[in-house]
């Protein structure tokens, strides 16, 4: 996949995926969620919240 498509995916610019790929770039729980979504992976477990 290149950058520029998964750019796309994620709904960003192919530049924002480019400093993501060379670790210039602090991710937030959003953009690894678009991340995830775009390649369809899971990175983060599921949180259960129990009351």
């Amino acid at each position: 996949m290149t950058q520029k498509i998964l750019a796309g995916k994620m709904g960003c610019s192919q530049q924002y995926v480019s400093k993501i790929l060379k670790d210039r770039e602090n991710l937030s729980i959003e953009i690894l969620c678009k991340i995830e979504d775009a390649l369809q992976i899971t990175l983060l477990p599921q949180m259960v919240v129990a009351y």
